[in-house]
């Protein structure tokens, strides 16, 4: 595919996305661009898919090996909407992720803090074809229910 209409099917994938989200969640990245980079970590970051940077307000992800763009550019989405969770919210998490992770093997993807397991959770929620990782009623349920 030629790199113009790869940015094109980008920019058209990214509204279809955004459009699924609640209006509320939404409004925290209006105004910001998305950007797709090439290859499995971003360039000059061994370590990440992506990233937000608030000060020039773009969301750039690359193709991940596990993950889709959609589901990291939903993750990267899902870090401005934890800044936003009340006290009461994250606690709430917390004690969610608490009772839910138990149940996992320990050497789990969901052996991370609570804020990365909140971001992938809210991306499986939302992506079009989400891991099972993240798959969790408790843990849907409360993404579900954000306002």
């Amino acid at each position: 595919m030629e790199f113009r209409k790869f940015v094109e099917n980008y920019k058209k994938d990214v509204k279809e996305t955004l459009a699924k989200l609640p209006k509320k969640h939404q409004s925290l990245i209006k105004g910001y661009k998305f950007k797709s980079q090439p290859g499995n970590t971003l360039k000059g970051d061994d370590e990440h898919v992506g990233i937000t940077d608030d000060e020039k307000k773009t969301i750039t992800v690359c193709g991940g090996w596990f993950y889709s763009r959609e589901m990291i550019n939903l993750h990267e989405i899902a870090h401005k909407l934890w800044k936003n969770l009340s006290n009461e919210q994250k606690d709430k998490w917390e004690k969610i992720v608490k009772n839910t992770k138990k149940y996992m093997p320990k050497n789990s993807a969901l052996n991370q803090n609570t804020e990365e397991i909140f971001c992938m959770t809210y991306a499986t929620e939302y992506a079009k074809h989400p891991p099972v990782t993240y798959q969790n009623k408790a843990r849907q349920d409360f993404i579900k229910n954000i306002s």
